[in-house]
């Protein structure tokens, strides 16, 4: 296959790749910034985590049932329900800085998300047939990392430039202020539901092809969660590296990860999705567990940067996979619950990883390669045959 399959995507195909662009800038800025601000108000690791915690409880929540809302409401009107709920979680952040605000914010940020992904992966999937679907899945995701890659530096960056006594406040305010502007993307999107669409019935068949795509999924997520949120501050402990090197650090594997993923699903053509799935992320399994084991930053930045790549870069090729198993009317529902069996998990390894970076900046890694690794060996037991 040549880059000729990255071309001819309809209008509104390319209006999602820009809003998914601008959001992931956004966010990332957000994401980035979140540890330092939260630290700079005097917060532990462990009340670190009950916020990252409460904000995956809200999503794993909603999961249940924003499948079933965005048929209902429509994809469009969905994800624009959920960008106006970013803009309020944001502000809440940004100007009342307690521990209960914070924590309805990292609710609604929640809610949002678990509104806003089953939606925004439906309508993509409308978008193109199913030969091209992983090339269109591939370039939303390759452009949607390039924006996290800005948004990673930006967010190691801006602090230094705003000159206020809480340069981390403004830099969310940054963030914040982003998000009107991806939602006018998605508004000028066509719906691709009509009123009429007949509604889903979660039968025993059903219930068992999402299963078999949600248990590697839950153990993926409970090992990231243990470690993946608290990396920038792991850097900055360990090793006594800067906000600005941290920020640099992640923005160059998001773009490198961006411009691999171009790459994916020719090698996925080629080898087939579920040994390309099992080989890049048990390549990142490996990489995870010697993460202790680095001497100095530059080493430790190298690996995980590698790491990181590995494991997500093949994301996409996962998505537009499962995607061939569903109906349309059934999309929006496998991706949520989907989506919930990842987020419950992540949201206690969250919980756990805030504990025990408390007491060792080691055995997380550890916990998150062997929960890795299972996944892997989960996946291929399941899908091996399916290609």
């Amino acid at each position: 296959m040549s880059l000729q399959n990255y071309r001819g995507f309809s209008r509104d195909a390319k209006l999602v790749i820009v809003y998914s662009f601008l959001s992931r800038l956004g966010s990332n800025i957000a994401y980035f910034i979140l540890p330092f601000y939260y630290s700079s108000l005097g917060m532990s690791f462990s009340k670190i985590g009950i916020l990252f915690s409460v904000s995956t409880a809200a999503e794993a929540i909603v999961l249940l049932v924003s499948g079933h809302l965005s048929v209902k409401l429509g994809y469009k009107r969905t994800i624009l329900v959920a960008v106006g709920i970013y803009f309020v979680a944001r502000l809440i952040q940004v100007f009342i800085p307690e521990f209960w605000a914070l924590a309805l914010a990292s609710a609604l940020l929640g809610a949002g998300m678990a509104l806003e992904s089953p939606a925004l992966m439906s309508l993509l999937s409308e978008e193109a047939s199913e030969k091209k679907r992983h090339y269109l899945f591939s370039l939303n995701a390759a452009l949607g990392t390039i924006g996290s890659a800005l948004g990673m530096y930006l967010g190691g960056a801006l602090p230094s430039f705003f000159d206020s006594t809480n340069p981390y406040k403004m830099t969310l305010l940054f963030s914040a202020l982003l998000i009107p502007v991806q939602g006018i993307f998605i508004f000028l999107v066509s719906p691709v539901l009509k009123r009429e669409e007949k509604k889903l019935k979660l039968e025993r068949e059903l219930l068992i092809k999402i299963a078999k795509f949600s248990f590697p999924s839950a153990l993926i997520g409970l090992g990231a969660g243990v470690t993946i949120p608290y990396m920038g501050l792991w850097f900055n402990k360990r090793f006594g590296t800067s906000l600005e090197s941290i920020g640099g650090l992640f923005a160059i594997q998001q773009f490198i990860m961006g411009v691999g993923t171009f790459t994916l699903p020719m090698i996925a053509d080629k080898v087939g999705s579920v040994k390309t799935v099992v080989g890049f992320n048990g390549s990142g399994t490996l990489l995870i567990l010697s993460m202790p084991f680095s001497p100095v930053f530059p080493i430790a930045a190298v690996v995980y940067t590698i790491r990181t790549i590995l494991m997500n870069i093949v994301n996409p090729i996962w998505d537009s996979f499962m995607m061939r198993f569903f109906t349309k009317e059934e999309r929006a529902t496998a991706v949520s619950l989907r989506s919930f069996s990842w987020t419950v998990t992540f949201g206690i390894g969250q919980f756990i990883g805030g504990k025990i970076f408390d007491f060792s900046l080691v055995i997380p890694f550890f916990i998150t390669g062997i929960l890795y690794g299972f996944s892997m060996i989960a996946f291929w037991i399941l899908f091996s045959k399916e290609e």
